[in-house]
């Protein structure tokens, strides 16, 4: 958005395998990449892998002449003490978005298990509280993030703005919504990281209790990460290996093709301490294009779609998943039509114009009281 005001824009970014020079352009914005990759594992890993790119970023922003007259410094989280990176660049008048895409402690808690977790959630509350007073805006994700946040401040005048991470037309283009033509069997799909946390071996448990029941369906699977090799084997276990097509991870083009097609989005996120407080963007994503969606009662989910718009279940589940398969299937093509429809109704308000308006206007106000100079 501030590329779209003719400002000078670079993203500082790790390298992600597939690009190996260290200045790169997409569109209009200039991207940095920085040495080291992103690995899953322990807590230690976590926190030396994040403090090697963390250094990196802040002697960038310190030394290097094109971060000089940055005026805003937009950092995005996990983890939040990334915005010691943006130091250099305040002390130069600079001001700083702090951007929570999740929530540190109770992430740290349900990540880490036993006394590791618990004493890494009273550090990160503390984390949390130092790198939001780093910043002039704490900008969050949803309506109950920002409330949560609210009721533990870090500071007495601090700003929460909540911008929701909408669908933008440019990666799926309008809104649309399903004709509910399909015949069985039914092609469920899920698109994201293949991650214990988002209950994929729960969804394909789910599945073939749904087929021993007598109901016919197809999951296709768009994303990698560290659980597919566990996912192949689970859907060879449960003899689901010729209706769970794994796709590996595709663009955003390949989705805008594929997912309208699809009979409906079946998450299976596992709710904890962290999960009851989100919003998935790949719900929203198949909300925008109309396609009905089977998920679990996360919290977040209830609160802004209520019980009759989605085909819900409880979470942690695969029986009552099962149960949810089964109801979507008997269902007819109107109610179909009228759930994704009563979904899109039930986010009218947020839509990308109206998200994208609120976050360029907070980049208004702090350009208008920074010093000279790019926006990073």
């Amino acid at each position: 958005m501030a590329a779209e005001r003719g400002e000078r824009v670079a993203v500082i970014a790790l390298r992600d395998g597939l690009h190996s020079s260290p200045v790169g352009h997409f569109g209009p914005l200039r991207i940095v990449r920085l040495r080291g990759r992103k690995r899953r594992g322990s807590l230690g890993k976590y926190v030396v892998e994040y403090m090697d790119f963390l250094l990196r970023a802040y002697r960038l922003m310190q030394r290097d002449p094109r971060f000089r007259e940055a005026r805003v410094v937009h950092v995005h989280s996990l983890p939040d003490f990334l915005v010691a990176a943006a130091l250099p660049a305040r002390r130069r008048g600079a001001r700083v978005i702090l951007d929570l895409h999740e929530i540190l402690p109770e992430f740290t808690r349900t990540k880490f298990q036993g006394w590791v977790g618990e004493a890494g959630e009273r550090m990160a509350r503390h984390v949390e509280r130092w790198s939001r007073q780093q910043a002039d805006v704490t900008v969050t994700v949803n309506r109950a993030v920002g409330s949560l946040l609210r009721s533990r401040p870090a500071a007495a005048n601090e700003r929460v703005s909540v911008v929701h991470n909408i669908t933008s037309p440019d990666d799926f283009g309008p809104p649309q919504l399903t004709t509910a033509q399909g015949t069985p069997p039914w092609r469920l799909a899920y698109h994201g990281t293949l991650t214990p946390l988002y209950g994929l071996d729960l969804a394909l448990e789910a599945l073939a209790l749904a087929r021993r029941r007598g109901h016919a369906f197809h999951y296709d699977i768009f994303g990698s990460g560290p659980h597919a090799a566990e996912l192949r084997q689970e859907a060879r276990r449960l003899r689901l290996s010729e209706v769970v097509r794994f796709h590996g991870a595709v663009s955003h083009h390949e989705l805008r093709k594929q997912l309208p097609g699809m009979d409906a989005g079946f998450l299976a996120t596992r709710l904890d301490a962290m999960t009851r407080y989100s919003l998935s963007t790949k719900l929203l994503e198949y909300v925008h294009l109309g396609v009905p969606v089977i998920a679990p009662r996360i919290p977040t989910y209830l609160e802004y779609f209520p019980e009759h718009v989605f085909f819900y279940y409880r979470p942690d589940d695969a029986d009552d998943a099962a149960r949810a398969l089964a109801a979507f299937a008997a269902s007819t093509p109107g109610e179909r039509i009228a759930r994704a429809a009563a979904a899109q109704a039930a986010t009218r308000d947020l839509v990308w114009k109206g998200e994208s308006r609120r976050l360029r206007q907070i980049y208004d106000e702090l350009l208008a009281g920074s010093a000279p100079g790019a926006t990073a």
